[in-house]
């Protein structure tokens, strides 16, 4: 592009190339691009920045990204592509961008051992003349026009950014592409117009948790509650994770733990515009899950062992080859289908094949490639986790209806087995009797032996914060002898039912010693921000207490009862107080029973504290 189209202002290049015949989006026999249409992109240029996965650092894609548009008269290439719908087209300058971004993929080393991320514009989801769906602006899979390539893997990222259309228009359009053998991508996902409700239509096989959410989430509860809650639901659909913008190792940590199967950021790779071949691993990734010793691997340990290691099938394979797969008497029930890169796409069952298997032309029929040769007309959706995802994670997954055959357990984001329905009861019944055993009868909250735990693990992750709180009832004995014991377990069960909300709702820990001993925990977050909401649970109790009285003694603000010399005296309405122990991040050498001696000698200041609350900062 000339220097001096470069310098005419945007608004007057969309009037003189409107005049050159701009027709409505999407019509019919479109002629080609307008020259100067046609020079602007010729000057851009594509980078590409990294799709890897969490847990190995193998690069799983690539995503194409514009570049040189400060040689244009856009700022963004969303006012480049407003500019192109404003003059209908934007379907056609899409498809010229994608081309491009093919092309310089292709001209990568190894490109084949990854997948083409490609971003979409929602507005051209689904119209006529879409790119990757109609013959007026075909998809750009082919060199000079020939025969597709079947080593290219394309998955589209439609953004939500866009308002999308109250029609059923982009669900047909993705059920296409599907078919086609392209992916799809949910980009920027919680910050755009459609949310739950495209998630839901539209079924993708990835969901791309934006920057938002990302940034900082090591330090914020709410932030890694949401994308707790995301992680689970996508998987329990069999859709994987990517987390976007991830530049910090403790972002990368917390978006792996958390159970994201995929990470994007400036901590692996910026974009590059020199890059000449697509690694096959990023150390950055290796090297962080190396020096990484928080958590333990028994649930990839117990999750191997009860796997079954079912070979998979190819989804480009014939679909005859359904039948000698379910030939003979052992044969298994249902097929895992991976795509090209080993990446689960759901499960074929062999009931939904009676039509075909129990028919006389049955083979006959399969071979017919009129009625299509692709397995994924059959595939099902089914629930994805990761072989290292904690047991409690990978229950949840299966409490969805789509798990009524059982879970895709993948490693690295590849199939690396399947979980029955039969041995996913077997560890729903473990972690019962193990619940079972460790918890508080009366409040069904976490007993001492993962109260221990729970501080032996924050004591480990040494890099970020954590507030262990130890927190009683004031003059509970008197309340008991007072009310009776009927009483005294209606304030426990209160105060359990309050702990419960709080850890839920913080993404904290919750647990009962035993008696009126109480423990709470929360990680991640700024002390100050986690010691008041430590100090708001306790104001909430206090207030909730007062039901427990009659209102002559609430309006005394005190009862009549024994002290533990028999002696009849005033006592203030029900409270409980605490020692929160604030665990700064960095090094240290702090033990359990480090954390009980600071617990024991702060009780007495707690109580006389007017807030009820000791604060002790280790190490000190």
């Amino acid at each position: 592009m000339d220097e001096a189209m470069a310098s005419v202002p945007a608004e007057e290049w969309d009037d003189d190339c409107g005049a050159l015949g701009g027709a409505p989006m999407g019509s019919a026999g479109k002629a080609p691009l307008p020259a100067p249409w046609t020079e602007l992109l010729a000057g851009l240029s594509v980078a590409f920045q990294p799709i890897v996965q969490m847990r190995t650092g193998r690069c799983h894609g690539m995503e194409a990204l514009l570049r040189g548009l400060e040689r244009s008269p856009f700022a963004s290439p969303n006012d480049l592509l407003d500019a192109a719908c404003m003059q209908g087209l934007l379907a056609e300058v899409e498809c010229a961008l994608h081309a491009k971004a093919v092309a310089a993929f292709r001209a990568l080393d190894h490109w084949p051992n990854a997948k083409l991320f490609l971003n979409i514009d929602a507005r051209v989801v689904g119209v006529a003349g879409s790119p990757w769906l109609s013959p007026v602006a075909p998809p750009p899979v082919a060199p000079n026009g020939g025969t597709p390539d079947p080593r290219l893997a394309i998955s589209l990222e439609i953004s939500e950014r866009r308002e999308l259309r109250p029609d059923h228009s982009i669900e047909q359009a993705i059920d296409r592409y599907r078919q086609s053998g392209i992916g799809v991508a949910l980009d920027d996902f919680g910050v755009g117009f459609a949310g739950l409700r495209l998630l839901y239509e539209s079924k993708p096989d990835y969901l791309k948790i934006d920057r938002y959410f990302i940034d900082g989430i090591d330090q914020d509860t709410r932030k890694r509650a949401i994308a707790h809650a995301l992680v689970g639901y996508a998987h329990a659909l069999g859709i994987l994770i990517i987390a976007e913008g991830v530049e910090t190792e403790k972002e990368f940590h917390t978006c792996r733990d958390l159970g994201c199967d995929f990470a994007q950021g400036y901590l692996i790779a910026r974009p590059s515009l020199e890059l000449t071949a697509v690694p096959e691993r990023y150390g950055i990734v290796e090297e962080l899950n190396r020096r990484d010793r928080r958590k333990s691997n028994e649930a990839r340990l117990r999750l191997s062992e009860v796997i079954e290691r079912q070979p998979p099938l190819a989804v480009t394979s014939p679909k005859t080859e359904l039948l000698e797969y379910f030939r003979g008497d052992n044969s298994p029930s249902i097929a895992p289908i991976v795509d090209r890169q080993q990446r689960p796409l759901g499960l074929i069952r062999e009931r939904d094949l009676k039509r075909f298997v129990y028919s006389r032309f049955g083979s006959e029929l399969l071979r017919n490639k009129g009625l299509g040769d692709t397995l994924l007309d059959l595939v099902v959706k089914s629930p994805v986790c990761d072989i290292s995802t904690p047991l409690d994670q990978v229950i949840e997954a299966f409490s969805a209806e789509e798990a009524s055959d059982g879970i895709i357990i993948i490693e690295g984001g590849e199939y690396a087995g399947f979980l029955s329905s039969g041995a996913l009861i077997r560890l729903v019944h473990e972690r019962n009797l193990a619940m079972a055993a460790d918890q508080n009868p009366l409040t069904r909250l976490p007993g001492n032996a993962a109260i221990v735990r729970h501080i032996e693990r924050a004591l480990q992750e040494q890099d970020r914060g954590h507030v262990l709180t130890y927190l009683d009832f004031d003059n509970f004995k008197p309340f008991n002898d007072r009310f009776g014991f009927r009483q005294g377990d209606r304030a426990i069960l209160m105060f359990s039912e309050r702990l419960k909300a709080w850890a839920s709702g913080n993404g904290g820990f919750a647990g009962h010693i035993g008696g009126d001993d109480f423990f709470v925990a929360l990680s991640g977050a700024a002390d100050e921000d986690a010691l008041a909401r430590v100090a708001d649970l306790v104001a909430q109790f206090r207030s909730d207490a007062e039901s427990l009285y009659d209102a002559e003694a609430r309006e005394a603000g005190c009862f009549e009862g024994k002290d533990r010399y028999g002696a009849v005296r005033r006592f203030p309405l029900l409270s409980a107080s605490g020692v929160a122990v604030v665990l700064a991040p960095g090094p240290h050498r702090l033990t359990p029973d480090a954390i009980n001696t600071a617990i024991a000698g702060h009780k007495s200041i707690a109580k006389e504290s007017p807030d009820k609350l000791c604060t002790v900062r280790l190490p000190a």
